[in-house]
């Protein structure tokens, strides 16, 4: 996997960033209004060979792959360009794949800069003219008329511009006919035009929408500038919840944009079954991640960003216009929908060779050993036994799973694995998923295990270690007091030395896995008198020594967790890990591990919730309807998104390149995304939603009702929302420390 840009890309993204940043600064964008076409900007991106990226070299373009068009179009948005060029650039492609005089002319026309030629991208063939971008100011339209791809020259009379939000240079052409003067060409007819239509279309979806992601990183890093540097009520604005949290969400919905569209890339290379869904679903997504974006933005310049002299407001109203330009984006979730679940032929651009990579590659090899193993262990029993919680542990699979070397595979073989890499890990990970095998201890256990093998004496590594390779010991936390949350450098659970003992003394909440467990991962406080984080040391507590008693919690999400009580607890020195005082850096680790989320794609359950809610709506007549299609549209997209975003942060990880937030993002994302969609879902599906699991008329296997009650837990475990908001705002956006 290699999700980020070779040398190669990194120049030519900076080289036209640095030539936007020149040529279409916020002062000429406004001098272009309100013809929002800049004719200086044109024959500058002419000369650099922007408007023929895509046309082949041999005859006189650059021939450059669909990501670097991808790039290309990141700079057209965050400068918001005075000029066509995405319409200009798919137009021209188009050209190339044209035969006759005049289709070559206005080629070679306009690869120098001397013509415009732009899309019209909507099929109109009772001949009402329709709005076309760059139609104010191009001297030719190719679009798709009826069952002809035609080709219209201007002709003697102006184009009139229409006013318009974004001061984009927009007009309405008619392809039926030719105008007075002007010349209409067929370029090709039938199954032909059609498909040379759709590859033009797919890719204007990508790269508008590699633009309005663009556009709207671009108005959020504004936004988080002008907050830190604003200062009311004696503090900087930014360092105000109400403003940075918003921010938050968007650079996260903003990323997970970036990440849809260049999996799309990488999906139309690949001929992947979901290329031509991921399409529209990237179009649709970042429309919808672009307005809620540049609304915050402006909202956070208050009355200022009303002002035309902010440039905020230049974000904001391009923004919705360019993503109208097609007509409403939510109807790429029905489209995208529709080519998820159904088999349709879609014409798809050609990706070219591609460096990125979101593929497994040798790692995919040991998918089948996984397979093989859950083929021949999940027995009856077991799988009767199965539960997506804690509960779910099975300890007779866990001690096969250690003799196979797959209980933790990244292990050397002397503690009973098999050194397997990172993505053979997410790839066992996907397999555990598709088995249904809950891995919610052993996550837990190999965390706590990888910090006791970091801090750990050799005394207690040769205690523990052994029995957590075999498979017969568990590790619960004990993190979480009841008057300290997420706070957990608040502690207040004592240990006192006593001789080469502690004395241990407090209450744990949401010990999760207690009473199944051998030993907690407990967090005390060891010293009152300096910093609360300095004050701090752990201990690996064997959970049968006496004082400890546990007691249990349910929960809505039918999970047991449990309230657990330490009365004069005495523990050996050996248990403990790390220094003492020092808890603060051991238990920084583990938590880095519990946000990293391992290298498993994330965004199962969410899938799981899309396909069960379309396959109801299809055995309840409800497909048919748009609305039903856009929404499982909407989930399946977000699905996705929480899974890219799972990757990114796994590779950059892997990568070792340094943390810039993905971890946090990832798991708001994933948290906010299924409360939300859930509970869309339970309402699409109703009145079957809620009935849980086993009762007549249940949806599937109860997916759909088990996971609205579920998805709530996801924005408070290992970390609540309001906190990895936070760390977004400080470490994406580079905002002040934030505050209620």
């Amino acid at each position: 996997m290699n999700l980020g840009l070779s040398e190669e890309q990194e120049l030519f993204r900076d080289t036209f960033a640095r030539l936007f940043a020149a040529e279409s600064s916020p002062e000429r964008v406004r001098a272009a209004e309100p013809s929002g076409f800049d004719a200086a900007l044109w024959k500058t991106l002419a000369d650099a060979d922007a408007i023929g990226l895509r046309v082949p070299e041999a005859q006189g373009g650059s021939g450059a792959g669909l990501f670097e068009a991808v790039l290309l179009a990141e700079q057209v948005g965050r400068h918001v360009a005075a000029a066509p060029l995405i319409e200009g650039l798919v137009a021209t492609a188009l050209l190339a794949r044209a035969e006759g005089p005049l289709a070559q002319d206005l080629l070679a026309r306009a690869l120098t800069g001397d013509a415009l030629v732009t899309l019209a991208l909507q099929n109109r063939p009772d001949g009402t003219p329709q709005v076309v971008p760059g139609g104010a100011v191009a001297d030719a339209v190719v679009g798709l008329d009826g069952d002809a791809l035609v080709l219209v020259t201007r002709g003697d009379e102006p184009v009139a511009p229409l006013a318009n939000q974004g001061d984009s240079p927009v007009s309405r052409w008619s392809l039926t006919a030719a105008p007075r003067g002007g010349e209409r060409v067929v370029l090709a007819t039938a199954d032909d035009a059609r498909r040379s239509f759709q590859v033009a279309l797919e890719e204007w979806r990508l790269l508008t929408a590699a633009a309005l992601y663009g556009l709207a990183r671009r108005a959020l890093d504004i936004a988080a500038e002008y907050a830190s540097e604003r200062e009311q009520f004696d503090r900087m604005i930014g360092a105000f919840q109400g403003i940075a949290h918003p921010l938050a969400n968007d650079v996260t919905d903003v990323e997970g944009a970036r990440l849809l569209v260049w999996y799309a890339v990488w999906s139309i290379a690949q001929g992947t079954a979901d290329a031509a869904a991921l399409i529209p679903f990237a179009f649709g997504w970042a429309s919808h991640a672009a307005t809620r974006s540049v609304a915050h933005a402006l909202h956070t310049h208050g009355g200022y960003g009303l002002s035309v002299e902010y440039d905020i407001q230049l974000y904001h109203r391009r923004a919705k216009t360019w993503a109208l330009i097609a007509g409403d984006p939510r109807d790429a979730f029905v489209l995208g929908a529709e080519r998820h679940w159904d088999d349709t032929d879609v014409a798809l651009p050609d990706a070219g060779d591609l460096e990125l990579d979101f593929g497994y590659g040798d790692a995919e090899a040991v998918r089948d050993v996984v397979r093989s193993f859950f083929e021949e262990h999940l027995t009856p029993e077991v799988r009767e036994h199965m539960h997506f919680s804690w509960d779910g542990h099975h300890w007779g699979l866990q001690r096969e799973l250690a003799k196979a070397g797959l209980l933790f595979p990244t292990w050397p073989p002397e503690y009973g694995g098999q050194g397997r890499g990172p993505w053979e890990v997410a790839v066992i990970g996907e397999e555990f998923e598709r088995a249904g095998v809950t891995r919610h201890a052993i996550g837990t256990t190999l965390m706590i295990a990888e910090t006791v093998r970091a801090f750990g004496s050799d005394e207690l590594k040769d205690e523990v270690l052994p029995r957590i390779a075999r498979g017969d010991a568990l590790c619960s936390l004990g993190y979480t007091e009841p008057q300290s949350g997420s706070d957990v450098a608040n502690a207040q659970t004592r240990a006192v030395l006593d001789g080469d003992h502690w004395i241990i003394n407090g209450q744990k909440m949401f010990t999760s896995g207690a009473h199944l467990a051998q030993y907690v991962f407990l967090l005390t406080r060891t010293d009152t008198t300096v910093a609360k984080h300095k004050g701090l040391t752990m201990f690996l507590v064997p959970l049968d020594t006496p004082g400890i008693e546990i007691q249990p919690i349910h929960t809505i999400s039918d999970e047991r967790t449990n309230a657990t009580y330490y009365e004069d607890v005495h523990l050996p020195d050996r248990y403990r890990v790390g220094p003492v005082n020092g808890g603060w850096a051991v238990i920084r680790m583990a938590l880095d591990l519990e946000h990293g989320g391992g290298t498993s794609a994330a965004g199962g359950p969410h899938r799981e919730l899309a396909e069960a809610a379309a396959a109801w709506a299809r055995a309840n007549g409800r497909w048919e309807d748009p609305r039903v299609r856009e929404r499982l549209g909407f989930v399946a997209t977000r699905a996705e998104i929480a899974r890219l975003l799972g990757w990114d942060s796994s590779w950059r990880a892997i990568a070792g390149l340094p943390s810039q937030g993905e971890g946090a993002m990832r798991k708001l994302f994933i948290a906010e995304a299924w409360i939300e969609d859930s509970a869309d879902m339970m309402d699409l599906c109703a009145p079957d939603s809620i009935f849980t699991k086993g009762t007549d008329g249940a949806i599937g296997h109860g997916e759909v009702e088990l996971a609205y009650r579920h998805s709530t837990a996801f924005s408070i475990y290992g970390g609540s929302s309001e906190i990895m908001r936070s760390i977004i705002a400080q470490v994406v956006l580079g905002m002040p420390r934030s505050r209620s």
